[in-house]
């Protein structure tokens, strides 16, 4: 019995949030239980839709995993993009498919890949109010004039509140408090070759900091890594 409940506030200690919205279901349940019914079959509604959309999502991430290097990425998405990754960043959030809590997996991948804090929001912000299938359905309600005016004071917006938001918020405090071990991980991440040649028997170098992050492997697993002795020492700042 005891073990039972040190494993429930265990449980609730490590999920805060699914802590108070199990808390606050009891609490519509107890007040209203017709309004409880309503809210399990809306939030039922809205997990079917997230079991349509999220398969495609994480092959996405997948992929951009696997296939696109962080070289790439912070060539494209980076601190040091400037213009272009402002462009690129509205642009990929406007051509965007899906509701927008699928951009936050596939924005989450390109930060660890290296892009920068602020191109991320930009990415969102594009992703949620000027995505190109919501222009058209607004340009048929509202009239062309009403979306252009509103793009083009929409747009300049997003793209200061990124650069405000990079400015105030690290890439290294996104990842830290993505999960207990992520700025472990993205730190060793960044030391292996990012070349994903599967030599250590992973599909992705970032599979492979992961493995080592969590003690299942060896730094020397990395064939052609150069930085061992640094990841070694991280390991031992860690521990």
């Amino acid at each position: 019995m005891k073990f039972r409940l040190e494993t429930i506030v265990k449980f609730f200690k490590d999920n805060k949030i699914a802590a108070f919205t199990i808390f606050a279901y009891v609490v519509v349940f107890v007040y209203s239980p017709n309004l409880g019914i309503d809210s399990l079959k809306m939030t039922a509604s809205y997990f079917l839709e997230m079991l349509e959309i999220l398969p495609a999502v994480f092959i996405v991430m997948g992929m951009v995993e696997v296939w696109v290097s962080r070289e790439t990425i912070m060539g494209i998405f980076g601190k040091g993009s400037g213009i272009k990754g402002r462009f690129a960043s509205v642009l990929i959030g406007s051509f965007s498919a899906g509701p927008i809590y699928a951009a936050f997996p596939v924005c989450f991948t390109l930060l660890k890949k290296g892009s920068s804090v602020s191109n991320i929001v930009i990415i969102l912000s594009a992703w949620a109010v000027v995505k190109a299938p919501m222009l058209i359905v607004e340009t048929q309600f509202m009239g062309l004039s009403f979306m252009l005016v509103r793009y083009i004071f929409t747009v300049p917006a997003i793209i200061m509140i990124g650069i405000i938001t990079g400015k105030i918020i690290s890439k290294e405090y996104v990842i830290k408090n993505s999960s207990k071990d992520g700025l472990l991980v993205e730190r060793i991440d960044e030391l292996l070759p990012g070349h994903n040649c599967g030599a250590c028997g992973y599909g992705s170098c970032r599979e492979t900091a992961e493995q080592i992050a969590d003690g299942d492997e060896e730094p020397d697993v990395c064939v052609p890594l150069e930085e061992e002795k640094t990841i070694r020492e991280l390991l031992e700042t860690c521990s």
